[in-house]
């Protein structure tokens, strides 16, 4: 009879035992779940911020019209020029020459009213310029100060074009007329480099720079970089 006891205080043992380990692979297997989704994420991740991305951001130069008198107008537009065109392609519209031509004139007419002149400006009144001529909110629009490489590909690869000030004389792109302070969108990139929608030239449709020129150039420019987040109403 003791025997049976003993035998039958095992059995027990051994059933709490398995309920334990029973319980402990049902709270375990979620959790591992979750880490292998969550590794699966940033895998994924990973592979969309390594590979090549090109947004398909429509080209304005900065003088739209590309007449030597719209050129002499226009020296000092490349902001406007890479607003219009992170304008166009978050709210997936066109615009011709002639009509970008006019728009680019009333930014600039805006700026005189508001700023007092029409003049090269950086990030933090490239943002006011952007909030009061299209009348959008602080949150529509953001700043990143300091900016790397590496943030410029992260809002490319979730589908933000990204305004860039660089200095052109760094860039040494051999079409910039006046290669000084400058202003361009950036719209896609590769392993080895960043591809803009270059406002500086007819010809800057799609033109790339190598990752170490860009960043110099953007850098020696304040770093400071603009995104539009949101869709715009034009005034």
């Amino acid at each position: 009879m003791p025997k049976l006891l003993k035998g039958n205080f095992a059995v027990k043992i051994l059933v709490v035992f398995l309920l334990i380990v029973g319980i402990g692979v049902i709270v375990v297997l979620p959790k591992l779940e979750t880490y292998l989704e969550i590794k699966s994420i940033e895998q994924t991740n990973l592979k969309t911020i390594e590979s090549s991305v090109l947004l398909e951001v429509p080209f304005i130069c900065q003088a739209p019209l590309q007449t030597e008198e719209n050129w002499k107008h226009h020296e000092e537009s490349c902001e406007e020029a890479a607003i219009l065109q992170t304008y166009l392609y978050v709210n997936n519209k066109t615009m011709t020459k002639e009509k970008a031509n006019e728009e680019i004139l009333k930014m600039e007419d805006w700026q005189i009213e508001h700023f007092g002149s029409h003049r090269d400006i950086y990030a933090d009144e490239v943002k006011n310029l952007i909030k009061g001529y299209y009348n959008l909110k602080e949150n529509d629009i953001e700043i990143i100060y300091d900016a790397t490489l590496e943030d410029i590909r992260n809002r490319i690869s979730s589908g933000y074009p990204v305004i860039v000030p660089i200095m052109g004389n760094i860039l040494k792109n051999p079409y910039y007329p006046y290669p000084g302070y400058h202003m361009l969108v950036a719209i896609g990139y590769t392993k080895e480099r960043i591809i803009t929608n270059d406002n500086g030239t007819k010809r800057g449709a799609n033109f790339s720079y190598d990752n170490q020129t860009f960043y110099d150039a953007m850098t020696a420019a304040g770093g400071d970089v603009v995104i539009i987040k949101t869709k715009t109403t034009n005034p």
